[in-house]
């Protein structure tokens, strides 16, 4: 079984390049609609899964002899159904790119499984500029100074400390619709962020030369 998972969600694609770069040996996993795109740009998943009312005719004929489980429960989304099999299959380093746009529901809705499933493995939700993940109670990462940062608060998230940003927190609260911690900015490498309670995302625009470190 492969270490990493990758899992192509159904929302507004990657390019190609973006995909084929983040593959390089993962178990690849399309959520429902998401092999629409796969078959689009001529890459084979390992597997489809969610409920399967995505997903073209034309894509399931191309990919035939691909394993594909269908999950009918309306409770959870297809990226959560996605999710699901892969933390129980035991992969604990997950890149989910495709989680946002076209729907905003359906993106808010992929927030809150990036908190909850981020509880039991390191995610990351990856695009052409940026990346979104899990804070915890601790995070650490290396970016070039000037990287444009923000802090999204899922739940009221309680002593908050920061170090190595231009605009610190220091055990400080955040809450949605309260107060939020939008577009700071690296001052110098690692960043840390601590977190005594809540659900706390970090976004981040990514550069060639940055790299995370989850704490």
């Amino acid at each position: 079984m492969k270490k990493r998972a990758l899992i192509l969600a159904n929302g507004r694609p990657p390019t190609k390049r973006l995909l084929t770069k983040l593959l390089n040996g993962a178990f690849f996993i399309c959520a429902d609609g998401g092999a629409n795109t796969a078959a689009r740009f001529g890459l084979k998943p390992d597997l489809i899964i969610g409920d399967l009312d995505s997903i073209q005719a034309s894509t399931l004929r191309k990919f035939s002899r691909v394993p594909a489980r269908r999950i009918a429960d309306q409770n959870s989304t297809d990226l959560e159904k996605a999710l699901s099999w892969v933390v129980r299959k035991g992969f604990h380093e997950i890149v989910v790119v495709g989680a946002a746009g076209h729907r905003l529901d359906h993106s808010i809705g992929n927030l809150s499984a990036l908190a909850k499933f981020s509880r039991k493995a390191k995610i990351a939700f990856i695009d052409d500029n940026s990346e979104l993940v899990g804070v915890g109670h601790s995070y650490e990462f290396e970016a070039p100074a000037g990287t444009i940062v923000s802090l999204i608060p899922l739940s009221l998230c309680e002593g908050i400390v920061t170090k190595g940003l231009k605009w610190e927190l220091r055990n400080e609260s955040l809450k949605l619709g309260l107060r939020e911690s939008t577009s700071n900015v690296v001052k110098s490498s690692p960043v840390t962020i601590l977190v005594r309670r809540g659900d706390l995302l970090l976004y981040r625009l990514t550069s060639g030369t940055s790299k995370h470190k989850p704490g």
